[in-house]
């Protein structure tokens, strides 16, 4: 498959820092196919139901299989429905909003402006219970594709949350005073439900489900305000004390109690100590969302924390698996590694952003 988004949103910083026009070609050839419908019904993998292949006002979740009509057929991925997905659409907005407070161009967020409110309408269409926070519906419906969800939760609540807070900075900017006001009353009523629902005075929890894995700690419970520190926001939205905690919180578990720091951040962890085997992808360590959180802790000022979790990665992938050349996306403990020469991993440059941008604030 071409550009898998969900994807493509950790690895975009390399293109981003390397090749910017290249980077925002992909974001232009993106946002037109999010009108686009392609009624043909396929049978999706994960649940055996049928559907079609692409709705309209939605993010796909690829540009499609190069073995057959790449960026005419879209969605080859046929285990899910796409257009069930929470993230791809959240992700699209975010990255919009990073791509304009890097480059500081102006035409391209008025351009991709009017697409993003309709993507928005698709958005809340998925709040289910009027909360204004998204809601998942017990399926696996993000890039966690194997790892079900139910109700809000810490992963695509919290892309939620960052999303309406860009959307309303985007309003402001381009003098859109009606989408203002609308998305900052929703934006209010998602913070506060992210908040009741989620926090458990420690961490934000995995889910809202009443199942023995809703309080796993997640690699990437706080996904989105990683977004929004790479797009120039403080604390605004996210309170400085809880992901503080989220992460002391992460990197005692799934970092330090993972093969005693030697391998990453494991994707899942519960409150006791033991791997979350709720799933495959519970149980293993990804490589982009290890880099994510070291990111993430240099932007909050957890260097010492952030070179730990890496290194651990670094010298199991690297020095003792002999991966350099084909990073794969997961591996799990004690020396298994899936789908090699993954995309997921040039997230490593999100890393080099962070340091990057760390230094112009000081400097400013």
């Amino acid at each position: 498959m071409y550009n898998t988004y969900d994807v493509h949103f950790y690895a975009n910083f390399a293109l981003l820092q390397l090749w910017p026009k290249l980077h925002l070609s992909i974001q232009y050839h993106i946002v037109e196919t999010i009108q686009f419908e392609d009624p043909e019904t396929r049978l999706f993998l994960f649940n055996g139901k049928e559907g079609s292949r692409k709705t309209s006002n939605s993010v796909p979740h690829d540009i499609g299989d190069p073995d057959d009509q790449p960026w005419y057929k879209l969605n080859a991925y046929i285990i899910h429905d796409a257009k069930d997905w929470k993230d791809l659409n959240l992700k699209f907005i975010l990255t919009v909003y990073r791509d304009y407070f890097y480059l500081k161009d102006l035409d391209y967020l008025k351009y991709m402006w009017p697409y993003i409110k309709l993507l928005m309408i698709t958005v809340q269409s998925q709040d289910h219970d009027g909360d204004g926070l998204i809601d998942s519906e017990g399926l696996p419906d993000q890039t966690y594709d194997a790892w079900s969800v139910t109700g809000a939760s810490a992963y695509c609540g919290g892309l939620h949350v960052a999303t309406l807070s860009c959307v309303c900075k985007i309003a402001k900017i381009l003098e859109d005073t009606e989408c203002f006001e609308k998305y900052e009353k929703i934006l209010s009523k998602a913070k506060k439900a992210y908040n009741d629902k989620l926090w458990n005075g420690k961490y934000y929890k995995y889910d809202c489900s009443n199942s023995d894995y809703n309080d796993s700690i997640m690699t990437d419970m706080c996904c989105g305000h990683w977004y929004l520190r790479s797009s120039g926001f403080d604390h605004e939205v996210f309170e400085k004390e809880k992901i503080k905690s989220c992460l002391e919180t992460i990197f005692e578990y799934n970092v330090m109690k993972y093969a005693n720091g030697k391998a990453g951040s494991v994707n899942g962890m519960k409150p006791n100590g033991s791997v979350d085997i709720t799933s495959m992808q519970s149980e293993e360590m990804w490589i982009g969302t290890t880099c994510a959180l070291a990111s993430l802790m240099i932007f909050e000022g957890m260097n010492e924390k952030a070179w730990k979790t890496l290194e651990g990665m670094y010298n199991l992938l690297y020095n003792k698996l002999g991966l350099a050349f084909q990073t794969p996306e997961a591996l799990m403990m004690p020396n298994v590694y899936r789908s090699l020469g993954y995309m997921r991993a040039l997230c490593i440059w999100s890393v080099q952003y962070a340091l990057e941008q760390k230094k112009e604030q000081q400097h400013n």
